[in-house]
């Protein structure tokens, strides 16, 4: 899942995101990036790679300005590269956005929007709310163009975005994707998860699904997305320490996964129309096989037996590393492997797939990381969005 901070007050952003970030590493991520806005106009540095590294390649911190946004992100849509790193901005470059979640009809919206005369830099689903937003301002302020956008997508969404023409607002807006507002003295603060902002305040307000909120330095205006109508939300008073908030109010981060699954489960049934054809790929198999490693190779038990079930197909799971010792010789052009990984980057699982494809069978990789190198080697690929 993508790491949000968002900032706006009487301090240099940049140094204060960058610091947020660091504080959300324990997410996962493949690229990073902030934006700000100086001197009315937004800045922005990005890259794929580990925030260090980008800090000390491109000098995040350098960037000026009072108010500003940051994110991590876990490629969904679009590989993980400079280009298609968050922050996203309109065409004219006045806006600039980062997103957690995924919009199912982004490919709908973008041609739209194409028609209109915008032209795409990514190849991510997050650009096409930038542009909505920018499409939308040329009647409405601000405010009302970010409302406006929201009526046309559909999907799971926490956004946050700025504008160069109205430079002392953050606007944010939540479904189905964690957001939180900090409240701080002269300045506020928006994320993903609370750590992003702990050192700095522990108020808090949670935002609910279906709410969006506007936020200056001295206040934050919540407001229903369908009607508009403000909402008196509590404000709550974190009591945890910061290793307790990087999990999530849970005592351990294994019980903290175990309670994101439904999350996770409906992120990744989003993409049901690629899934689906995938699945009609599968019945023209004689036999699964499922190798992976560690809690992966767990996960590839339970998907035996599902398939075992419904699909009356024969299968066996394995683990990775014994693949080339014990099944290979099995393996033909009638056998579906099923390579699990979270990372897309297993060794163990690199070197079962090459074994079988060697040997004429079809290769399914289920993981997280788009670009990854089993997602390269694979015939069809599954990314799960959790």
């Amino acid at each position: 899942m993508c790491g949000i901070i968002g900032y706006v007050g009487n301090r240099n952003a940049a140094p204060i995101i960058v610091d947020s970030l660091k504080k959300l590493e324990y997410r996962g991520y493949d690229s990073a990036g902030i934006a700000t806005i100086n001197s009315g106009k937004i800045s922005i540095k990005k890259d794929a790679g580990y925030i260090n590294d980008i800090e000390k390649n491109l000098k995040l911190s350098n960037l000026g300005g009072n108010i500003g946004i940051g994110h991590t992100r876990w490629a969904t849509h679009g590989a993980p590269n400079m280009v298609n790193a968050h922050p996203h901005t309109s065409c004219d470059g006045k806006i600039a956005l980062i997103h957690n979640g995924i919009i199912e009809n982004y490919l709908e919206l973008k041609g739209d929007l194409q028609k209109k005369g915008h032209k795409f830099a990514s190849e991510t689903d997050t650009e096409v709310f930038a542009h909505l937003i920018e499409e939308n301002a040329k009647s409405a302020d601000f405010e009302k163009a970010f409302l406006n956008a929201l009526k046309k997508v559909r999907g799971s969404y926490a956004f946050v975005a700025i504008n160069a023409a109205e430079p002392d607002k953050i606007l944010v807006a939540r479904n189905r994707a964690p957001l939180i507002i900090g409240l701080g003295k002269g300045e506020n603060f928006v994320a993903s998860d609370i750590p992003a902002f702990l050192s700095e305040t522990r108020r808090a307000i949670i935002l609910d699904d279906g709410e969006y909120a506007v936020i200056t330095k001295d206040s934050a205006v919540i407001r229903e997305a369908r009607s508009g109508k403000e909402i008196r939300k509590k404000t709550s008073n974190i009591i945890w320490g910061a290793a307790a908030a990087e999990k999530g109010g849970y005592p351990f981060f294994a019980i903290k996964e175990i309670k994101e699954v439904p999350q996770a489960v409906e992120n990744t049934l989003a993409t049901l129309p690629e899934i689906a054809k995938i699945a009609n790929q599968i019945k023209r198999y004689k036999k699964v096989i499922f190798i992976a490693a560690g809690t992966s190779y767990h996960a590839s038990l339970i998907g035996k037996y599902l398939l075992e079930n419904l699909c009356k197909i024969p299968c066996e799971a394995v683990l990775a590393s014994e693949f080339s010792w014990s099944l290979k010789n099995i393996v033909d052009k009638k056998t579906l492997v099923i390579a699990v990984t979270q990372s897309g980057e297993t060794a163990d699982t690199l070197l079962a797939i090459k074994d079988a494809k060697s040997r004429g069978a079809k290769v399914l990789a289920i993981t997280n990381v788009v670009g990854s190198s089993i997602t390269r080697e694979a015939d069809y690929n599954i990314y799960t969005a959790a």
